[in-house]
């Protein structure tokens, strides 16, 4: 088989929940009653080598860096890459951006028209920092029926989100490691989640994928709203309605040339109880906060919408992907915040901040299984106007209370990879990168690494 094809067949289901099965591309076993079971995955390792410079405040006011050292503590309590603002080297082994997974789809015999299967997906690591009782966990990211026909398929379960998904999908780092090279103790590196994308995340949904409809594709999904919250109490967690997710793509080719073009969105609204409610409205500076004014635009509920784009062009052997985002309360790294904690979607008033980002990528296939890549891609994350004013006004804000952690400016990262694909189901892949975190009035901090490793598909 040929490789990209197996790869392809491999990797889809790893992070898109394939709901039929495919006698080529996975181990399939048929009943003389017609039931099939077909199992899939990958299993892949990385030796991670990072070196982290200090938090660099060149250039900055000396009066600035003097509040956020001795009074917020700006720059000491924000970690900095992997944890550390006063840089490091680190040498690990670990998983990339995709755990090792290990998947089967059970599929009922065709009758009156329909296909029906079933989906279970588990993810799991060996990451643990030295640790050996450390991070083993498994994640069963992927449990779901789905129903297809004439009318196209509906997915009912966990799956992989729309929104997001096609930059994921297209990235290069999808098969290596990204960045954050060597923070990955419960978890899996980054990729270009946060210097490229949002996490599109897995999400319980019922999803309607359209029929083919010539070079068109269109799907639409309600999922599990997601709590958005704030660093100092101004959440938004009653999820009193689903959250919408849509995607549509176009197919088409121009001689030589293949052009893949995606435009994908998510909306949410998310309301507050009324103590969340209050912490917005509250200012500690009329009666210590005791009387509150009510009827602000945020004390009720707060809109989160997100837009992606982006456009995968082929010709020969050369591969070029542009893929951008905007999202209002989304957030800089993770969808809706990861785990329901705080990552920045609101400002300590519970005001939604608003993101954008993309990546640019160029690979090229030389043929007999090799390849190179390189990629560029950021995460910007604006300020809302209460954060300016905190910034300004001694890192104090409106309500009283002291700014404890930096305010991300942005997140940027170049990265080179050559991979070998030394059998249809084998390959290997070096990869390094420089990766740059920068704060608003709280410095820079640079990070270089490399990585090498390998992936087995079935």
């Amino acid at each position: 088989m040929n490789i990209k094809k197996k790869i392809a067949l491999a990797a889809v289901p790893a992070v898109m929940a394939l709901s039929a099965t495919d006698a080529s591309s996975k181990v399939l076993l048929m009943s003389d009653s017609g039931w099939e079971v077909a199992f899939d995955g990958a299993a892949n390792a990385f030796y991670n080598f990072s070196s982290t410079g200090v938090v660099d405040t060149t250039g900055l006011d000396p009066d600035m860096v003097a509040k956020q050292t001795s009074g917020a503590g700006i720059i000491t309590d924000a970690g900095g890459m992997n944890g550390d603002g006063g840089g490091q080297e680190l040498s690990g082994i670990s998983v990339g951006l995709l755990p090792n997974v290990w998947g089967f789809t059970v599929k009922a015999p065709t009758k009156n028209g329909l296909d029906v299967s079933g989906r279970l997906g588990f993810y799991t690591h060996m990451n643990n920092r030295g640790n050996s009782a450390n991070g083993n966990i498994i994640n069963t990211r992927e449990t779901s029926l789905t129903v297809a026909g004439s009318f196209g398929s509906v997915l009912m379960g966990r799956s992989l989100g729309i929104h997001g998904s096609n930059a994921i999908l297209n990235d290069m780092t999808l098969f290596g490691v990204g960045t954050f090279a060597n923070n990955a103790a419960n978890t899996t590196t980054l990729g270009r989640i946060g210097a490229g994308y949002v996490y599109a995340d897995w999400y319980p949904q019922f999803t309607w994928t359209t029929p083919g409809l010539g070079p068109i594709g269109a799907k639409i999904a309600i999922m599990s709203a997601s709590q958005i919250h704030s660093d100092a109490g101004a959440d938004a967690t009653e999820t009193h309605a689903p959250k919408v997710e849509a995607q549509l793509d176009y197919n088409f080719n121009v001689m030589d040339l293949g052009v893949y073009v995606w435009v994908d969105g998510s909306y949410q609204n998310v309301g507050r109880t009324t103590a969340e409610g209050a912490q917005y409205l509250r200012d500690t500076s009329v009666d210590g906060g005791a009387n509150l004014t009510p009827g602000g635009d945020y004390d009720e509920s707060i809109d989160v919408g997100a837009l992606g784009f982006g456009t995968k062009m082929t010709f020969q052997g050369l591969t070029f992907v542009a893929s951008g985002f905007w999202n209002h309360g989304l957030g800089l790294q993770f969808q809706g915040n990861l785990n329901n904690a705080y990552s920045g979607s609101l400002d300590d008033r519970g005001k939604a901040r608003n993101f954008y980002g993309g990546y640019l990528q160029a690979t090229y296939d030389f043929g007999q299984g090799t390849n190179i890549g390189y990629s560029y891609g950021q995460n910007k994350q604006v300020l809302t106007g209460h954060d300016a004013g905190a910034i300004l006004e001694d890192y104090t804000t409106a309500s009283g209370n002291a700014l404890t952690t930096a305010l991300v400016n942005y997140q940027e990262s170049h990265i080179g990879m050559v991979w070998h694909n030394v059998t249809d189901d084998f390959r290997i892949i070096a990869e390094g990168g420089v990766n740059e975190m920068h704060w608003y009035g709280g410095g820079s901090q640079e990070q270089m690494y490399t990585s090498v490793g390998a992936f087995f598909f079935w």
